[in-house]
């Protein structure tokens, strides 16, 4: 389980940082507007969502004694 929630970490961290690359190549290098700051920032929610996820899930794996 821990190796599924790294996985979807990574995933979900490489979201918004490829957005904004991808806006900055796609844009050539042009200023960025609010619409592409807000995209990039939205791009972070499921990287928040999979970090609540973990919180919530911890010690669930482990045997109650």
């Amino acid at each position: 389980m821990k190796r599924f929630f790294l996985l979807i970490q990574v995933l979900a961290i490489l979201t918004p940082v490829t957005i904004f690359f991808g806006y900055i190549i796609l844009d050539e290098g042009d200023q960025f507007t609010a619409e592409h700051y807000m995209i990039t920032g939205l791009s972070a929610l499921p990287f928040v969502i999979a970090m609540l996820v973990k919180f919530l899930m911890a010690g669930v794996d482990k045997n109650s004694d």
